[in-house]
């Protein structure tokens, strides 16, 4: 696969860093890395490429690991490679079960299956990617006139860190909303708990979690635009 996928996107500065039943190719780019990420699902004698992209931003990848460090509980562990948000076609296309790459079995298989991926990757992926080094342009999406209240079935996730991603996002783009972000954040995730049968008010005071714990670090963070 590789010998198709990579002549054709290395121009764009991706350069692959591993190879097997999994891959990675990465370039880097001033705010972190734009991941190509994937693997194969074997349907022997048949197999299908799973792939998807997405950026590591190092500005909101620095608070996490500074919230991760002050002891707040963390629903899952955060790192350098923690993904800051996802382009993927399902997401974009709204397939959410299921997979659009056709099934491969011979050499021209592949190939096709490849360049399904390129135009992608080229005409899409890509011009996402590099709009969105721009966190004002994530932030519009995601905390604009009708703000998210998840990231579940939208056209991209924010790392499996929603509320917290868009916090740190309307801060460090200076959102002028971003006290009534707060106070929406609290309030959708105690509705949501409600309609799943789990009723709860949020502690905004308890610093061993995720969110008061980030508002508090977020004090001494200054805006980059």
């Amino acid at each position: 696969m590789m010998k198709y996928l990579i002549p054709q996107i290395e121009k764009y500065g991706f350069k692959e860093r591993g190879r097997g039943t999994e891959f990675e190719i990465v370039r880097k780019v001033k705010s972190g890395e734009d991941v190509i990420m994937g693997g194969f699902t074997d349907y022997n004698p048949q197999q299908e490429i799973i792939y998807g992209t997405g950026k590591r931003d190092r500005r909101i990848i620095d608070i996490l690991l500074k919230l991760q460090d002050s002891g707040a509980i963390m629903s899952l562990p955060v790192n350098k490679k923690t993904y800051s948000i996802s382009v993927t076609y399902s997401l974009l296309n709204k397939i959410y079960t299921g997979s659009y790459m056709p099934r491969m079995e011979t050499e021209q298989d592949v190939e096709k299956c490849v360049n399904i991926m390129v135009d992608f990757l080229i005409n899409t992926a890509f011009p996402i990617l590099e709009n969105f080094e721009d966190l004002r342009e994530i932030d519009k999406m995601i905390n604009g006139d009708e703000p998210w209240t998840t990231d579940w079935r939208m056209p991209h996730t924010l790392g499996g860190y929603f509320y917290e991603n868009r916090l740190i996002i309307a801060k460090l783009v200076n959102n002028p909303r971003y006290e009534d972000l707060i106070d929406f954040n609290y309030k959708t995730l105690e509705r949501l708990s409600a309609e799943n049968g789990s009723p709860f008010t949020y502690d905004r005071n308890d610093l061993s979690k995720p969110l008061p714990a980030l508002i508090k670090l977020l004090e001494d963070v200054k805006p980059l635009y």
